[in-house]
């Protein structure tokens, strides 16, 4: 059969297996991502193989590699993907009739400072319409090109052909602590900052919150004693301690009123923007969904 033939038969549900075994690495890892069994999977790339005569996939020590056309071939399929998604998408909408799941990712600062707005009002006008959070850390954009989100939060930056942007809201960090702190009292220089005891957030995956960069530009060492994954309960920690912890204004208006904002030396902004991809642009639903989010943060 010529290729032409063969190709013109290939669905995008087979093309979708090949784009996450690309992704992940891992025949296994794609099978579970996907719900689908592992022979199921094997059985797709095997034919996938026969289509574009090519191996798509070798083995390298005790993984797999992509080939390069199989490298080509992904990256010209997860946009005709979404390109297509959405062309089928609804041609009415109406948000009190609307159903469905909307899937969002972002992390512990939009659950903070945009979510519960934001729920709220998704409840009240399209009540028949699901929301799904997923936490993104450092796989946001993974998660948006493969279609495991609709929408993604965060601070981050994001460029490509089937890649859209829209600025969400605007926060700067302050410092906070107890206010038995010495450094309660009188405005934080660089130099009070290098003495005093930290308590940082290293986000996994590896993402930095801004204003370590910045601080550390002034050539000032962040002196960190307590390291947690997350905000949580900053509260808790920082109550009647020698520590001190810098977090966007929002996350602290959200703790313990007792607790003692304090600005930094300089402005350090923290720029909160949302993404979507082709799949979704042009659906009335998604549409709509995303100008909620930018009425209610």
């Amino acid at each position: 059969m010529a290729f032409s033939e063969s190709a013109l038969k290939t669905n995008f549900a087979s093309l979708k297996v090949m784009q996450y075994v690309h992704d992940f690495g891992s025949f296994s890892e794609a099978a579970d991502r996907l719900d689908l069994t592992q022979s199921t999977v094997s059985y797709t790339i095997a034919r996938l193989r026969k289509t574009f005569n090519d191996p798509l996939f070798v083995r390298q020590g005790n993984g797999i590699e992509a080939t390069p056309r199989c490298q080509l071939i992904v990256s010209h399929v997860s946009g005709l993907m979404a390109e297509f998604e959405g062309l089928a998408n609804e041609p009415t909408f109406s948000p009190a009739q609307a159903t469905g799941t909307v899937r969002i990712s972002c992390n512990h600062y939009e659950r903070i400072a945009i979510l519960p707005d934001f729920i709220h009002a998704i409840r009240m006008q399209a009540p028949k319409l699901r929301l799904q959070f997923k936490t993104s850390n450092a796989l946001g954009e993974e998660q948006l090109r493969r279609g495991e989100c609709d929408i993604l939060i965060g601070p981050i930056q994001l460029t490509g052909e089937h890649i859209y942007k829209r600025h969400l809201r605007s926060d700067a960090y302050v410092f906070i602590m107890d206010q038995s702190n010495p450094l309660a009292s009188g405005p934080l220089d660089f130099d009070r900052i290098a003495r005093a005891r930290h308590l940082t957030i290293q986000f996994e995956g590896g993402w930095q919150p801004a204003y370590v960069e910045a601080i550390q530009s002034q050539g000032v060492h962040i002196n960190s004693m307590v390291e947690l994954s997350d905000y949580g309960d900053l509260s808790a920690y920082l109550r009647g301690s020698d520590l001190i912890a810098c977090v966007p204004g929002k996350v602290a208006a959200s703790l313990d009123p007792n607790l003692v904002k304090v600005n930094t030396p300089i402005a350090i902004p923290l720029e909160i923007d949302l993404f979507w991809t082709s799949r979704t642009h042009h659906s009335k639903l998604h549409a709509w969904v995303r100008q909620m989010l930018v009425d209610t943060a």
